[in-house]
């Protein structure tokens, strides 16, 4: 927390410490020596200084103890309706699920198509006939076989034995 009045602060002059009320004399005898008029004037001014810092001292010091129980019921209250709403979702996302997914998932074996419906899926993503294997086995072969038979060839043995 920082002080507001720090910033008005002026080092060319004393201080009286923390003691406002010897400041406060320190200040009336020096507005003793002026005139009736200029001393009404300086008493408003001094009047209307004081009550502006002591409102802004008291503000800069944060909530009383009863705004303090009152914002400590307002958070509890907050954190409740938090995990009410979070039971509410969930109990939604449960009942969605149990109203729609059980209800399709018993279609499904009530019509007993699970076989067709694995087979229509297997067709749809994994379909042969979108593949040309032939002529991916005929590049391989190309690419591949010369190499493959010259290997092979290379690691024969013969032995000849005669008697």
């Amino acid at each position: 927390m920082s002080n507001p009045v720090t910033p008005f602060r002026n080092n060319l002059f004393a201080s009286r410490g923390c003691d406002i009320q010897s400041a406060l004399d320190y200040s009336e005898v020096m507005i003793n020596t002026l005139s009736a008029t200029d001393q009404v004037a300086v008493r408003t001014a001094f009047g209307v200084l004081l009550n502006t810092i002591e409102s802004a001292v008291t503000q800069s010091q944060g909530p009383s103890p009863v705004e303090e129980a009152l914002f400590a019921i307002i958070d509890k209250r907050i954190a409740v309706l938090q995990i009410n709403t979070q039971v509410e979702i969930n109990a939604s996302i449960d009942d969605w699920m149990d109203n729609n997914l059980r209800d399709k998932m018993m279609d499904i074996l009530a019509n007993d198509d699970i076989d067709d419906q694995i087979s229509n899926w297997m067709s749809n993503n994994f379909d042969i006939t979108d593949y040309n294997v032939d002529d991916a086995i005929e590049s391989w072969m190309d690419n591949n076989i010369d190499e493959k038979i010259q290997d092979a060839i290379s690691n024969i043995e013969f032995s000849v034995t005669v008697k």
